[in-house]
């Protein structure tokens, strides 16, 4: 079996060198729009379609992401981009938007597309979902085990698996968290991290934490050491995290996996250089069923870099370290204590004799030029190591990968052209030089002679494994023609490999099958909230309602994934083409996104109806408290037990709060299956857009009870 590929992020030219000189066997990156990362510095068309073709040239791929939400008067520009970089000979773009899926399967089947991780896929039958869309690649869940991770690459659906880099605690496109509290759609590629920030715990009203802590931010994932598993399991792309990382950040994880893939010792340098370039800590995550303590790291959402030694003394702002590892000049180091955290760079650092020095050894005391504030006993962690920078960039400096091929070298004899056979294993190319050969006076060319001027490929793209060798004796050539002959034969190899054919768009033709019944949908979390309404009372695991699934139930009622259903929900759908994408797959009527304005809805609505002469099928919730966040963690039984409970019920015997510094406050509900979901105290309340949609022809009502109580129930059914 071969080795799974290496997929290396890209967030700007110094970590797109890194990849390159790491070994990378592919990288993925964003253009200036539509892609979930919108602070990274992206790379233009052109500039991409340089990439392209010099990572073509030498068998690296190039993925670009188009993984955010796409409104009604975006989806056909995204397209057009998607359709410039199919141009460009792009491997493929990762999508988010199930409209942009649709359309790119419709118009340009021959565009690779591979379904981002932000539609929250986890099992096989989601996969052959989109298989039917045309989807070639699916990044999964990082939710996901190792035994899910087995059964979807069972299906024969190519399998991307996150192995290194920061974890989201929400499912990935199920958090709207830093949409609602801070208007920056973590959908739309501005996340706000609120994930990041410290909260306080609240039971009935009372901290159980009394200095705020970060309850909702996981360790970095690092799944350096179980490579070979994940081989096993036949995963096909190892995907590190990282598009706003630095370039010795990429470099550190590509060559680790490396290592790991050949069964090589990854050594504690390795171990370190991973550690310095940025953690979080680490964690196995999901994959091994990592829950509480082993999955969050909740003192603190930063960089905690590497250990290396311990404040003995201040005096003033000379601090004095012992040193448990090696600190060199211009390195950035951090001061921590249970309450504080202060940094700096190492500009001036003396020895014990007060020595100017550039470097101190483990086990040495030093004194540096520090800030002001830090106590003695502080922990000393190195957050940037300058050494190991300069190492990084003086590889990337000297690093010039080349691809092996083959030749073969024939000449019959005197006034015949030499002729070179060049072969990359895929592609041939045959070159005769343009001179013919003469007869030797003095040496002949002769396999040695031809040899050492074929081999001169230091410069070049590629370098030859074999040559074999058909020469007539007593013949020659000048030096010129046989160095002309092997530049000339590359070079043409090399324009082989990046040919490519374009096939023209295809029509767009789809008539979906509109269900035009009514539907007003009440979803509960408890029986004694259900009335007399006639409404379809929806839940998650209560007797005498239809069936909500959870993100893992397989066949519901009402679904919010691509499970088995008739009605989906949840499933950021923003415009006409992602309602059409549902109904391709068999579903009736199809929830629309909560970060929709109302003016988006009815251009959706317009477009739809324009183009399909029917109403769209949709359900628009009008009542809810927002739900921010729906994780496989469980911030209450973490804080107040271990973390490694299931089924504890403590969320549904007390009231639990989430307060940030900043004020703001959630409520913290797990669901029938244990994962906690997070939802806006205060009541999003829409029921006045109900008249125009119904004008509209919108017949699909939703509301969402949480924790109101009966009569409040009764007014907004009636209400609505």
């Amino acid at each position: 079996m071969n080795h799974p590929e290496i997929l290396a992020p890209v967030g700007s030219r110094e970590s797109l060198e890194a990849a390159f000189a790491a070994g990378a066997n592919a990288v993925y990156f964003g253009l200036p729009e539509f892609g979930a990362r919108a602070f990274a510095n992206r790379f233009t068309l052109e500039e991409t379609k340089e990439i392209i073709e010099r990572a073509h040239t030498i068998g690296m791929k190039v993925y670009i992401t188009m993984n955010t939400i796409l409104y009604e008067d975006e989806i056909e520009h995204a397209y057009e981009m998607a359709k410039a970089l199919y141009h460009i000979n792009v491997d493929a773009v990762i999508v988010q938007d199930l409209g942009l899926i649709h359309l790119l399967h419709k118009r340009l089947p021959d565009l690779e597309v591979h379904a981002s991780t932000q539609l929250s896929v986890s099992t096989p039958f989601q996969i052959e979902q989109l298989r039917k869309l045309g989807v070639r690649r699916v990044v999964l869940a990082r939710e996901c085990t190792l035994e899910q991770i087995k059964a979807c690459a069972a299906t024969g659906m190519e399998i991307e698996v996150f192995v290194h880099g920061a974890l989201c605690i929400s499912y990935s496109g199920q958090c709207q968290f830093s949409s609602v509290m801070y208007k920056r759609s973590g959908n739309r590629g501005m996340c706000a991290q609120p994930c990041r920030m410290p909260y306080y715990l609240k039971e009935d009203g009372e901290n159980i934490n009394k200095i705020p802590m970060y309850l909702l931010s996981p360790r970095d994932l690092s799944l350096i050491h179980d490579m070979q598993d994940l081989k096993d399991a036949g995963v096909a792309s190892l995907k590190i995290e990282g598009r706003m990382k630095s370039a010795e950040y990429v470099y550190a994880s590509v060559e680790a996996i490396k290592k790991a893939l050949r069964n090589e010792p990854v050594t504690q340098e390795d171990e370190e250089h991973l550690e310095v370039t940025f953690n979080r800590t680490f964690t196995e995550g999901h994959t091994y069923g990592k829950r509480g303590s082993q999955l969050m790291e909740m003192k603190a959402s930063n960089h905690h870099g590497l250990t290396i030694g311990k404040v003995k003394a201040v005096r003033n702002k000379k601090i004095t370290i012992e040193l448990t590892h090696e600190l060199n000049q211009n390195d950035g180091i951090r001061f921590e204590t249970n309450r504080s955290s202060t940094g700096c760079h190492v500009n001036y650092m003396y020895d014990g004799r007060n020595r100017l020095i550039a470097q101190g050894a483990a086990g040495q005391t030093i004194t540096i030029d520090g800030p002001e504030g830090v106590k003695p006993g502080s922990v000393v962690k190195k957050t940037v190591d300058a050494k190991y920078r300069k190492e990084v960039a003086e590889c990337v400096k000297n690093a010039h990968r080349q691809v092996g091929v083959t030749a073969k070298a024939v000449c019959p004899g005197v006034e015949y052209p030499l002729t070179l056979e060049v072969s990359d294993g895929t592609h041939t190319v045959r070159i005769e030089s343009h001179g013919k050969a003469e007869a030797a006076k003095n040496q002949a060319t002769d396999a040695a002679v031809l040899g050492k001027q074929l081999n001169k490929t230091n410069d070049s793209w590629a370098y030859f494994t074999a040559i074999d060798y058909d020469l007539a004796p007593g013949i020659y050539f000048p030096i010129k023609v046989m160095n002309n002959l092997r530049k000339e034969a590359l070079e043409h190899l090399r324009l082989k490999r990046l040919e490519y054919v374009i096939h023209p768009q295809k029509p767009y033709v789809f008539f979906p099958v509109v269900n035009e019944e009514p539907v007003v949908l009440a979803q509960i979390e408890s029986l004694s909230q259900k009335g007399e309404e006639n409404v379809t009372w929806i839940a998650e695991n209560l007797p005498e309602t239809a069936k909500k699934g959870r993100i893992d139930t397989m066949e519901a009622d009402v679904l919010t994934h691509l499970g088995k259903g008739k009605i989906i929900l949840d499933m950021n759908v923003t415009n006409s083409y992602a309602i059409a994408a549902l109904l391709e797959l068999g579903y009736e009527k199809v929830g629309l996104s909560d970060e929709m304005r109302l003016d988006q809805i009815e251009q959706t609505l317009d477009a739809f109806e324009a183009r399909y002469e029917q109403k769209a099928p949709v359900i628009v919730c009008v009542y809810q408290k927002r739900r921010l966040m729906l994780m496989n963690h469980c911030p209450v039984n973490t804080l107040k037990k271990d973390g490694q409970r299931v089924g504890c019920r403590l969320c549904h015997e007390h009231e639990y709060t989430l307060e940030g510094t900043d004020g703001r406050e959630v409520l913290c509900l797990g669901d029938s299956g244990c994962r906690m979901r997070l939802f806006d105290t205060q009541t999003c309340d829409r029921l006045f857009w109900v008249d125009r949609l119904k004008k509209r022809g919108v017949n699909g009502f939703l509301c969402v009870f949480i924790n109101e109580g009966k009569s409040e129930i009764e007014r907004v059914l009636k209400a609505l």
